[in-house]
């Protein structure tokens, strides 16, 4: 996942959490039945009450359901929804929602005429419930931020004194909206409309000194007008605290893509690695897509490059161990097979190996392989990566990928030896059984 993609969720976490503390003391209603639905793109909040509750005053708590709906809603976008009122009172009420100022002013008030609500006008006797829709249009030139309102059903406010001063001191008289009795709340958050969606966010890799590595990554355009587009990489040494070296400088990385992408257009950037010969280390940083020659408002993905610059070792692992009894060894070795799915097109990834030797009381012992598994984890509904850039369409995703090797031999008592020298991975599991194995 992306950076600015985890700060971005964690600004909504944390503002839709200021929004419930701040519930009670709005609303002070004492009981509320909490729940989420997702639709797409979207997230729905929605808080119920369940019992009603007169605080000192002349004025009557009524029963609304909700009073908390929250939606994702993209620029130029609406979102409708349902609110019942009833009347809790002894006499008939003439009820015209309006849409007011939340009490503290954390965020941007919503403008009034991005909300519908029908009927605007209507009277609600004694215990009857009354529905009203509510239409939310966000403006195809909203800012993208935070937005927040009341709808009040009834003019009745709490007194100046319910007010909590925690919230208030220090703050002007104009941050502080009066308190509606009767009214639900609404917040909006008016995200990005993404320009381009990528194949892949990010490129993780591990390779090898004096080697050139190409990988190719497709493109699409999601908007109805043509977007440009510069790649440039950028190192993360604003960012970078640790005191080691990169592997190697960006001048090397080469980013080629076409310089504008139609509507709709899904295209390939090709970024090319020749890796130094003295290449050590590792090397990170991320592509800027310099989408319309403008500074990113989140609405293009960046893409994250990882590198390990690795070396295929001529130097075996030896494990010792010694037994007690005559039967026969298993050796069983296994490895994650990563990246299936990675856009590396050269050079071409060979599958993991190992080459095993085996000696008892320094003889050498004949080591059979039995047995060469590969395993994973299939998903039909994969999502890493966009449908549009999967092989023939497939939404098939595969993970937990792993190779394994069984090896036998005869078994004897006594101090034993085993050499594994791996070839193309950088770890491996095993496991030395003695004895009849499942």
């Amino acid at each position: 996942m992306r950076k600015s993609t985890v700060l971005k969720t964690v600004f909504q976490f944390l503002s839709l959490l200021l929004c419930l503390v701040l519930i009670p003391a709005v609303f002070a209603q004492p009981e509320e039945l909490g729940g989420s639905t997702t639709y797409e793109n979207r997230t729905y909040e929605k808080y119920t009450i369940l019992e009603q509750e007169v605080i000192g005053g002349d004025y009557t708590v009524h029963y609304i359901d909700p009073t908390y709906y929250s939606a994702f809603i993209m620029p130029g976008d609406s979102e409708t929804f349902n609110v019942s009122f009833r009347n809790e009172g002894s006499e008939t009420l003439n009820i015209a929602p309006k849409v007011v100022a939340t009490p503290y002013g954390y965020y941007h008030n919503i403008n009034e005429s991005w909300i519908t609500i029908s009927p605007a006008n209507v009277s609600v006797s004694p215990g009857v419930k009354q529905d009203f829709t509510v239409v939310v249009c966000v403006p195809e030139d909203a800012e993208i931020r935070e937005y927040n309102a009341q709808v009040a059903f009834t003019d009745d406010i709490y007194p100046d004194d319910y007010i909590d001063p925690i919230y208030i001191h220090g703050y002007p008289d104009d941050y502080i909206n009066p308190q509606y009795v009767n009214a639900m709340y609404i917040g909006i958050s008016v995200p990005v409309r993404p320009k381009l969606e990528l194949q892949t966010s990010y490129i993780s890799d591990i390779i090898e000194a004096g080697k050139e590595y190409v990988y190719s990554i497709k493109i699409k355009n999601l908007v109805e007008k043509d977007v440009t587009i510069d790649p440039k990489v950028v190192s993360y040494d604003m960012y970078d605290y640790s005191f080691s070296e990169p592997a190697f400088s960006e001048d090397i990385i080469e980013v080629s893509a076409p310089s504008t992408i139609k509507a709709g257009e899904i295209t390939n950037m090709i970024i090319r690695i020749p890796v130094p010969e003295n290449a050590t280390g590792s090397y990170n940083a991320f592509i800027e897509m310099n989408a319309d020659g403008k500074e990113n408002d989140g609405s293009v993905p960046q893409i994250s490059l990882s590198f390990t610059v690795g070396k295929q070792t001529s130097v075996p692992y030896v494990k010792t161990f010694n037994t007690t009894t005559a039967g026969p060894i298993t050796i069983e070795i296994s490895t994650a097979i990563y990246d299936t799915d990675a856009p590396r097109i050269s050079p071409e990834k060979k599958m993991p190996n190992f080459e095993v030797n085996l000696k008892c009381n320094s003889i050498p012992i004949n080591t059979a392989l039995v047995k060469a598994t590969e395993s994973g984890t299939v998903y039909i509904q994969g999502y890493s990566f966009p449908i549009w850039a999967m092989k023939d369409g497939s939404s098939y995703e595969s993970y937990n990928e792993q190779y394994i090797e069984t090896y036998k031999a005869s078994g004897a008592i006594g101090a034993w030896e085993l050499t594994i020298l791996p070839k193309n991975t950088d770890s491996f599991d095993y496991s030395i059984t003695v004895g009849e194995s499942e």
